[in-house]
């Protein structure tokens, strides 16, 4: 299937990489930087139902229609739940919300240095946390619960149940490596997972990270104060990984670090503005997350993820932001996925510099966020 149409006004307004951000209901304007003709972004997510990679997915699928981006596909990646099931939720949400033109290829689950979650006794030596990823890869007859996280009843990965659609062929990393090649210098790699496939395209292409745009990342739990961190959820899975992404020749790293969630939250009269749109977005929103809202008024969302794609369609509403220097501890053992971190003129000289961004403009991210959400660009182009 065809990509869909951009917004014709969304079209008319991309002037030199710039679009003002008017066609929308939005409360301000914005500088968004990006345009579907330079800025091509894979989405690299341990997607599942109800989660921030959720939103994150919904407000790509926005922007491409819009045309503030060209959304190339989704891979699937660690530490969520296996990537299979990943790619099967993923493809039940693109199907749900008429964008089945989207391709979605299936990553790896194990980490790029082997499956060191096997060895019982290190794992129980150390305490280390397996992930469900890791666990279902030890036992793939292992019973585990995706219910609350898909629709379409149990998962079968001959049916792909809950979707009519199937992955496509071959695997993630490959995918990665294709689309830099056919777009050098414009695509995006967006990892809000573990960043498992993009080490590997790093490890089977020496050129690819340099013929990309940059890459963002949500992960890592990186002090303020400059302090020892965390590899987080989404890096301690592959530490070794992540220093392959780290190490490499990207012509621009960002980071989203976990502790933008204590400043980003979703709240119900943010979900409330966002279910009462006749979007196909809105619609899955409030199919399949608007309940809980309704049953716990006062419940609060981390939106970790979902940050990312903001920063980098409008780096105005950057409020604070640090260049640092950083690796993760990848020896098996007590300090596995351990940041260390450098701030700029204390780094090593082997180290890359990376962007973090602190926090962002919350009234304006939450204007920007609900007008993408509620506003139906396929009817905008008509």
């Amino acid at each position: 299937m065809d990509k869909l149409v951009p917004s014709l006004l969304a079209v008319a307004a991309l002037l030199g990489g710039t679009a003002m951000a008017q066609d929308a209901s939005y409360s301000y304007s914005y500088d968004v930087v990006t345009s579907a003709e330079k800025t091509k972004v894979i989405l690299d997510t341990d997607i599942r139902y109800n989660t921030d990679d959720m939103y994150t997915l919904m407000f790509l699928l926005q922007a491409d229609a819009a045309g503030y981006i060209d959304l190339l596909g989704i891979t699937t990646a660690p530490p969520g739940v296996r990537t299979e099931v990943e790619g099967q939720m993923a493809l039940s949400m693109l199907e749900k919300v008429g964008r089945g033109d989207i391709p979605v290829y299936i990553g790896q689950n194990q980490p790029v240095d082997g499956q060191w979650y096997a060895d019982e006794e290190l794992v129980a030596q150390w305490k280390l946390r397996l992930y469900d990823n890791m666990k279902a890869d030890l036992d793939p007859n292992s019973e585990v619960d995706y219910s609350s996280m898909q629709l379409g009843g149990e998962y079968d990965p001959a049916t792909h149940a809950g979707t009519t659609l199937g992955p496509a062929e071959g695997p993630a990393w490959e995918f990665m490596i294709d689309q830099v090649k056919q777009y050098p210098g414009e695509v995006v790699i967006m990892s809000i997972g573990g960043v498992t496939n993009t080490a590997l395209a790093i490890q089977n292409d020496p050129t690819f990270a340099a013929n990309t745009s940059g890459i963002y990342y949500m992960g890592g739990v990186t002090p303020r104060n400059g302090a020892n961190g965390a590899g987080s959820f989404n890096w301690a899975t592959d530490a070794k990984a992540v220093n392959i992404a780290l190490n490499a020749d990207f012509p621009r790293q960002v980071l989203i670090p976990s502790e933008i969630s204590n400043t980003v939250i979703l709240i119900k009269d943010v979900m409330d503005q966002i279910v009462a749109a006749d979007t196909p977005v809105a619609k899955l929103i409030k199919d399949v997350a608007y309940g809980v809202w309704e049953e716990e008024p006062e419940r609060e969302q981390s939106f970790w993820d979902v940050v990312t794609p903001a920063v980098l369609m409008i780096p105005s509403i950057i409020d604070d932001t640090e260049v640092r220097y950083m690796q993760l501890d990848e020896q098996v053992g007590p300090f596995l996925g351990v940041l260390r971190q450098w701030k700029e003129g204390r780094q090593p000289d082997q180290l890359n510099p990376v962007e973090v961004v602190w926090t962002v403009h919350n009234e304006v991210y939450w204007d920007f966020l609900v007008g993408l959400y509620t506003t139906d660009f396929r009817k905008t182009a008509n």
